[in-house]
């Protein structure tokens, strides 16, 4: 007697695991969406049909469209959020993090200008934990403790002034090109860290200022 194997139906995914695959695709979409356009002239609708899925989900998954659109700042931030970069000089890291960030702004201009302008609280940490992260990234690849005062201000300043620059250089059109700008904002940095040694001279910010004035980029 021959035994056929038989095939049994394949089991339909667990419910917790369907919601959470509806949940990312409404969020991918609200992403898609706020990524270009600004939240007034995006709806849920809109969200709704780019995911595929009912227009009822957006408020099933994220209470509403300040739900969803807050979920969608949340992610973009952290596609903008600083990572380590590859080993090499602290000048290469330094200009490498900055290549990256301007690639992401580049990616979302819509809704670096909405973070950047955006009165929202919750929207406002968003953007205030993302260069806390900048802080003590700068601070690890520099060799600088930015828990000073002084180099907290100093790195804090730089990374503001950043986020200013491509502010004001994506409404004008990108004038510059990005690797002019961020040997401009090398020049701030070590400018910033001449000044927080004259506030403090206990800061040894030697081997800091000679990365941030390397040539090898």
């Amino acid at each position: 007697m021959i035994l056929k194997s038989i095939r049994l139906p394949e089991m339909p995914p667990l419910r917790a695991e369907r919601a959470a695959a509806t949940r990312q695709k409404l969020l991918d979409a609200a992403v898609e969406q706020f990524r270009d356009r600004p939240y007034d002239e995006v709806s849920i609708q809109d969200i709704s049909t780019g995911a595929g899925v009912a227009y009822g989900l957006v408020a099933h998954h994220f209470g509403n469209k300040r739900g969803i659109h807050l979920e969608a700042i949340r992610e973009i931030a952290r596609r903008l959020d600083p990572q380590l970069p590859p080993q090499g000089s602290p000048s290469l890291q330094i200009r490498h993090l900055a290549r990256v960030r301007f690639a992401s702004i580049e990616r979302y201009p819509v809704a670096w200008v909405g973070l950047m302008r955006g009165a929202d609280p919750e929207a406002r940490a968003v953007i205030e934990a993302s260069r806390q992260r900048g802080i003590r990234l700068a601070g690890q690849i520099l060799g600088l403790d930015p828990e000073r005062p002084v180099l907290r201000l100093a790195i804090r300043s730089c990374l503001a002034a950043a986020d200013e620059i491509a502010l004001v250089w994506l409404q004008d059109g990108r004038p510059f090109r990005v690797e002019d700008i961020i040997e401009m904002l090398m020049g701030t940095m070590a400018e910033m860290l001449r000044q927080a040694v004259r506030l403090d001279p206990a800061i040894d910010a030697t081997q800091a200022l000679a990365a941030l004035s390397g040539a090898d980029h």
